[in-house]
């Protein structure tokens, strides 16, 4: 119709071009009637046009009223069926030959499914001329909602498109898709309603062979929505993936920088990457083979896959899934955890975070910032914060032993000074309360320590500075040592390393070595091993030496210093956090050796074996003003073979506690667990 309407104006506009210029010319090779003839031909030519236009105004005006009368017809119908009414026998279809019912047997089926007695009663109902197997929960007569499959097509390659196949009729009609067949169990098409956030809902979860794919959301009272609502589309909204150069491009900017983002990128090391940006705020940056950047640069977030491992669970607050995160299969990038809950007509999501697979170099110094995506999915990864409220995920230590200490009450309580107390399983108490000190603390009252139930004591001997890595002995080691010992606790004593070879390493155990020979120290030497906090030391252009060697290295540091421990007799022992003895040293090469864990928590949830639980850095000891770093004994530590047992000393009896009490065997060669005072504090 448009090309009528540019021929019918170019006609008027030559009409009038002509006649202009006739009543303008007196002289010409055409004369005025000439013109005339030739312009009454073009306004015929225009009448027939302006004819055709009202022809296709008509016709379509006729369309559009048989389709309006069409919906009204299927609405009526609709409507009457949701009212309670009978449903009309159903109609045969049209053509008889190539008829096709999912399900041939559907009365003898509707039959037996009622017989069940269940929330739902099956009956058939006849809509657009077609056969539907409508399930009505609650009320048969008045239900709460119906959900209508279609049991009814022309052919089975029309059934095999499932056209209208799926619909919820309550105050509105809801279609939905999910793969169904009215030939098996029905049991799937009829789920039971569930509570979430004080509202009633009917999820189907989708499978595709062994786990589930997707769940869709339906609500039976939902007046402003006209469709399902799936879980996966809304949590998709809460990442952005995009190509590596593009990201670090506006990365580059800085006001887009912000302060938690500890990462640095090689622009070199980004062009064949994917930036995986969190709600949180948190960047990853994953290598991606050409197959994955072709699908992120056409579909941006929507190349996202799920499925594969997904899981789901139905609480008060929502759904709560977990489902890897990948873009292709073979390239996992981690794992999504989320709470999804319909508000208004559409899926909120909260507490969606992301557990980023990472390699074990992801701490190191000379990182560039790019992760190797996984090959396989990680089972039960090991898991460590990231700052923002999301995680790291790593594959687990092999040779480490697992944490197997139970926190629940009857194992574990603290009472009103704050000390905390393991039990077995008839209520004994296995555990003992101890502090580490240094010349940080200042002059102690070690009688006063012994007093409050403190049974051992670990003693810094000194450290390597930070820049130029000399040694240096604190100030109070010896005054520490002797007064331990002299009122009855067991004594260790550790060294705050900053070395960076192992012939550093070696060194400091010397330097150690040295000043405990005349102490008869039983308990663990200690190889300290944590980050220390550049802004401490603004001095240091590129922070403390410690800081910045590799994950590697830092393990053959450590090795060193224990070996050489061993060696001389002496219970060797690292201390780390949680963060640090995961990123940044190896366990799974120090395996032999025990454990003292820093972790300022109310209940441990590190995966791996400790020996003794650094739990606060301000804890209370009665007596005294100052605040200390208070520790827990767990258990007792196996003795390396090279390495001789020795008793406590001084004790007043070689079977009896520092406090003179009767007690197991907690040499360092003992396998008993140590007993604290002979008046344990019951449990609350």
């Amino acid at each position: 119709m448009a090309d009528y309407d540019k021929t019918e104006q170019e006609a008027y506009e030559r009409g009038y071009d002509i006649e202009e210029l006739a009543l303008r010319t007196q002289s010409g090779k055409r004369t005025l009637r000439e013109l005339q003839e030739e312009r009454d031909s073009l306004e015929e030519q225009n009448q027939a046009l302006r004819g055709r236009k009202q022809t296709w105004m008509i016709l379509t005006l006729v369309v559009s009223a048989i389709l309006l009368t069409l919906c009204g017809v299927f609405w009526y119908v609709m409507s009457k069926n949701k009212s309670g009414g009978e449903a009309e026998p159903t109609k045969p279809v049209t053509d008889k030959t190539n008829a096709y019912r999912i399900c041939e047997d559907v009365e003898s089926k509707i039959r037996e499914f009622n017989a069940k007695n269940g929330s739902y009663t099956a009956s058939l109902k006849t809509v657009m001329d077609k056969e539907y197997v409508a399930f009505s929960y609650g009320n048969a007569s008045s239900p709460e909602f119906t959900l209508l499959y279609r049991n009814e097509y022309l052919s089975r390659e029309d059934a095999e498109r499932g056209e209208y196949g799926s619909w919820m009729m309550t105050a509105q009609m809801i279609d939905y898709e999910v793969p169904y067949t009215l030939a098996d169990d029905w049991s799937t098409l009829t789920p039971e309603p569930v509570i979430m956030g004080g509202t009633k809902y009917v999820l189907f979860v989708q499978q595709t062979g062994e786990y589930p794919t997707s769940v869709v959301v339906l609500e039976p009272g939902l007046m402003n929505v006209g469709k399902e609502q799936g879980c996966f589309d809304a949590v998709k909204n809460w990442f952005k993936l995009e190509l590596g150069e593009e990201a670090w491009a506006k990365l580059e900017d800085p006001g887009s920088t912000s302060d938690d983002d500890e990462i640095s990128f090689n622009t070199n090391d980004l062009r064949k990457t994917v930036m995986l940006t969190t709600g949180h705020g948190n960047r990853y940056a994953f290598a991606a083979s050409d197959e994955v950047l072709e699908q992120v640069r056409e579909k941006g977030n929507g190349a996202f896959s799920f499925g594969e491992r997904f899981s789901w669970s139905v609480e008060d607050d929502g759904i709560h899934i977990v489902s890897p995160l990948y873009v292709r299969e073979g390239e996992y990038y981690g794992e999504v955890t989320a709470t999804i809950l319909p508000v208004q007509g559409t899926l909120k999501v909260s507490n969606a975070t992301v557990g980023a697979y990472v390699s074990y170099n992801y701490a190191d110094a000379d990182f560039n910032g790019v992760n190797t995506p996984a090959i396989n999915y990680i089972e039960n990864p090991v898991s460590i914060p990231n700052g923002n409220d999301e995680k790291l995920y790593l594959p687990e230590y092999k040779k480490v032993a697992k944490n197997t200490f139970l926190f629940d009450k009857d194992h574990y309580w603290q009472d009103e000074t704050g000390f905390r107390y393991l039990a077995d399983d008839t209520g004994k108490i296995t555990s003992m309360m101890g502090v580490d000190v240094s010349e940080h603390d200042k002059k102690i009252d070690w009688k006063k320590m012994k007093d409050a139930g403190i049974k051992f004591a670990f003693v810094r001997v000194g450290y390597r500075g930070p820049g130029e890595g000399t040694l240096e002995l604190d100030k109070y080691v010896h005054d520490n040592i002797q007064g331990a010992l002299e009122n009855g606790l067991y004594v260790g004593v550790y060294f705050c390393t900053q070395a960076i070879t192992e012939a550093e390493a070696i060194a400091e155990a010397e330097f150690v070595l040295d000043v405990i020979k005349d102490y008869d120290i039983t308990w663990p030497v200690v190889f300290d091993t944590e980050e220390w906090n550049p802004k401490n030391y603004p001095n240091l252009e590129n922070g403390p030496r410690g800081n910045n060697i590799s994950r590697n290295q830092r393990t053959a540091v450590t090795k060193a210093f224990l070996d050489r421990i061993a060696e001389a007799g002496y219970q060797p022992m690292v201390y780390s956090s949680v963060y640090w003895s995961i990123l940044n040293i190896n366990r799974d090469e120090i395996a032999e050796y025990p454990f003292w864990l820093a972790n300022y928590v109310d209940k441990v949830t590190y995966r791996y074996d400790f020996n003794i639980w650094q739990y606060t850095s301000d804890g209370k000891v009665n007596g005294l003003t100052r605040e200390f770093d208070l520790n827990v004994l767990m258990k007792p530590w196996p003795t390396p073979e090279a390495t001789p047992t020795v008793t406590p000393t001084p004790t007043p009896d070689a079977n009896t506690t520092p406090n003179g009490e009767p007690t197991a065997n907690v040499t360092p060669g003992g396998e008993a667990t140590p007993t604290p005072a002979a008046t344990p504090t019951p449990k609350p």
